[in-house]
């Protein structure tokens, strides 16, 4: 039965969802698609790849050499586009997963909740560091080997973090059943496998936004049908 602490829950969801799509679409209007140098994968962005800069040599691949008259509109766009991650979208994306989790406690899968939770709050903890790093490193290029290091930490934290909130929003529609659950689960699971293999692997880096798209956006159909019909009780195995 779909309380009102259930429909709430699922509903505020469904907002958080929809600013997530609205910041989505800010990214895509304001990134440039291509680095200075343009080395980069097909279908990755000048964002993520700094996002995945490990050493001087990735992040001059970015931002170019010194004296490149490229270089200073580059610095330009993605420290607004940081900017706008660190102080709104990282919130955002947060609270939509966290009431996504939160619904499904209501609803009596509270184990699998309280995984997702933490899994949400360290991918927040590594994004802030992900993100303060770019930051920081945008301020002296190329930055130094420690700032790297930090980069890679807070990168690789927060794309793991996301795995696991995939893996563990899968699993709770899956067990809970139903043609959408089935369909919005195995999702969740494809989703997840592309952000981790992009991550490891480098002619796979463009599947890291699409499974973090395929993430958020299995997610909101499941909340968004369950805010109307409500989600299928727990089974015992996630209660």
């Amino acid at each position: 039965m779909l309380t009102s602490r259930m429909r709430r829950a699922w509903l505020l969801c469904v907002v958080f969802g929809v600013a997530v799509a609205a910041v989505f679409a800010w990214f895509a209007a304001v990134i440039p698609t291509q680095t200075c140098t343009g080395r980069q994968p097909r279908g990755t962005s000048a964002f993520l790849a700094y996002q995945l800069a490990r050493t001087t040599a990735d992040v001059e691949a970015i931002f170019g050499p010194e004296g490149d008259p490229c270089r200073a509109a580059m610095v330009a766009s993605l420290n607004l586009a940081n900017t706008m991650d660190l102080v709104a979208f990282i919130a955002i994306y947060s609270g939509f997963a966290a009431c996504f989790f939160l619904a499904l406690k209501r609803s009596g899968s509270e184990g699998i909740a309280r995984i997702g939770f933490v899994a949400v709050v360290f991918t927040l903890v590594c994004d802030v560091l992900e993100t303060s790093m770019q930051l920081y490193i945008t301020s002296s290029l190329p930055g130094s080997v420690t700032s790297h290091v930090f980069l890679t930490i807070g990168n690789t934290g927060k794309l793991l973090g996301l795995g696991i909130v995939g893996v563990c929003a899968g699993a709770a529609m899956l067990a809970r059943g139903g043609l959408l659950g089935r369909l919005t689960g195995a999702a969740c699971f494809v989703g997840a496998l592309m952000v981790v293999i992009g991550l490891n692997y480098f002619p796979a880096q463009p599947g890291i936004s699409v499974g973090t798209t395929l993430l958020w956006l299995a997610m909101w159909l499941y909340a968004a049908m369950a805010a109307v019909r409500g989600a299928p009780a727990a089974g015992p195995a996630l209660s």
